[in-house]
This record gives structure tokens, sequence and C-alpha cells, in this order.
């Protein structure tokens, strides 16, 4: 059970509980109560934290263990192993001040064109046309990534799922792992994973897809011949990701793959 928990960040876990939850459930109140406690979780037995959240220690360790940890002690340390935003940011940024914001944004906002600019001159339209052909082939799709790369996975399943094609999509590392699983041969798996992270992270997963004998299209600035070694094919989006600015070129390139294959595929939808 715990390998979901351990891929998944908690506080990802909680909020999708506060999300989909009924709001007069029990999952929902404790969820929102250990968030609001969340930071003091490192430092408190399950019996302090259920006091402090006021449910009893049974409604709590049942609560952990659907989540997917064994006990609390598993629960405890991977809210203290946690790694929280300032990772996002340059020492630049984590060390500014207010006054230094304007200069900061202006050279952001210059990144995030360079990088749309240098996404767009990388763009091999063959590959493409390779690409959105198989997207209108496949009788099964998957779209895979990290935390931010599964937002995005939803927008471009929504838009698929208008064009009349199904893209599955999980969540969290336990559920696509379980999509993986029960993929069958020919399918198409796009993995979204700016730095690669992906790639090294979830390697259960890729050996499932290896296995299954999907195609499986990269959506990355990492052209590591070692990373990529079972991936089909690359779709280089991004030379700068230090403050995020990565993010906003993942979105364009999701957005370049949409419109190339409404251009070409929407007739066969009417």
């Amino acid at each position: 059970m715990y390998p979901m928990a351990m891929q998944t960040p908690v506080l990802s876990l909680l909020l999708r509980e506060i999300n989909v939850t009924n709001k007069k459930g029990s999952s929902y109140d404790i969820a929102k109560a250990l968030m609001q406690h969340y930071h003091e979780i490192p430092s408190l037995t399950i019996h302090e934290l259920a006091d402090t959240c006021f449910i009893s220690s049974a409604s709590l360790s049942r609560f952990i263990r659907m989540l997917g940890f064994d006990h609390y002690t598993e629960f405890r340390n991977a809210c203290q192993k946690e790694i929280g935003i300032e990772v996002d940011y340059s020492k630049e940024v984590s060390k500014a001040s207010i006054d230094d914001m304007r200069p900061i944004l202006k050279h952001y906002t210059e990144n995030i064109k360079n990088n749309i600019d240098f996404t767009f001159q990388q763009l091999d339209f063959k590959q493409l046309e390779r690409i959105t052909k198989k997207m209108f082939e496949a009788k099964e799709m998957a779209f895979f990534g990290l935390e931010f790369a599964t937002l995005l996975g939803q927008h471009f399943q929504v838009k698929m799922a208008s064009m009349n094609k199904l893209v599955r999509l999980g969540l969290t590392y336990e559920e696509q792992k379980v999509i993986a699983a029960n993929l069958h041969e020919g399918a198409l798996v796009f993995v979204a994973s700016l730095e690669g992270g992906y790639f090294y992270r979830n390697d259960e997963v890729m050996e499932i897809l290896k296995e299954k004998h999907v195609t499986i299209v990269a959506m990355t600035m990492n052209e590591n011949t070692k990373l990529m070694k079972d991936v089909d094919e690359i779709l280089i989006c991004n030379k700068e990701n230090s403050n995020t600015e990565g993010r906003i070129t993942l979105l364009y390139m999701i957005e370049i793959l949409l419109m190339y294959y409404f251009v070409n595929y929407q007739m066969y939808n009417i």
C-alpha cells in the first residue's frame, strides 16, 4: 500500500480528499483538520494529533490506512520528508526581498518568452504528423506525469474527450501503475516530465510500459539518452526552468498537440 503514499505528497492526498469527498462525511472533516495542523504532524504522536484534531485515535488510524499508509509512523515520516515550495525557485528568488521583485519578474517573463520561442523552433512537423496519427489510431491512450503535469493532463483529457478520444489519467502513482498494467500492446502513452524526474522516480511504471510494448511520447527538456532509452518520441520543450518557467511551456506543447490533432482529425468526429 505504501508506494502510492511515498510517490504522492501527503498534502496532495489530503487536498484530494477535501476536493472529492462529501463535505458531511468524516473523511472530509479529518482531512481538513489534518491540513490545518499539517506542519505540526512530524512532532506529534498519533494520540496528540487525534486530540488536536478532536477525533479518536482509531478514526485517525483508519483514515491514514485509507490514504495508503500502513501505520501512523509511516504517515508522519512522509509528512516530515515532504519537499516545500522553496525547491521551485532559484537562490536568487529564495533570497529576494520585495524590492527585488520587478527585475526578477522581468527576467522570469523573458525566460518564458524565450522558452516558447525555443520550443517552437524545435518543432518537427513530421513528428507532429506521426504522433497525431498515432493519437487517432490508438485504441488506448494514457497520460502520466508528476504533480503539476497531472493537472495539465486533466485539461488534455477533457479536450481529447471532446474530440471523441478517451485518455486514461492517474492522479497518483498507484493509479498510474494500475492504468499501465491494464494497457494493451499498441497503446499510446504521453509522459510529461520537464526535467525527466518521472523516468527515474517511477521506474516501475516505465518497466511495465516497456513490457506492454506501448508507444511512449515524452514531453521534456531532458534529452538524456540513458533516461529516455525506452521512449519512442521526444517532444522537446523548454531550455530554462530555474523558477517554474517551464510549466507554462509544457502547457504550450499540449496546446500544440491539441490544435494539430483538431485540424487533422476533427472532421472524423462530425
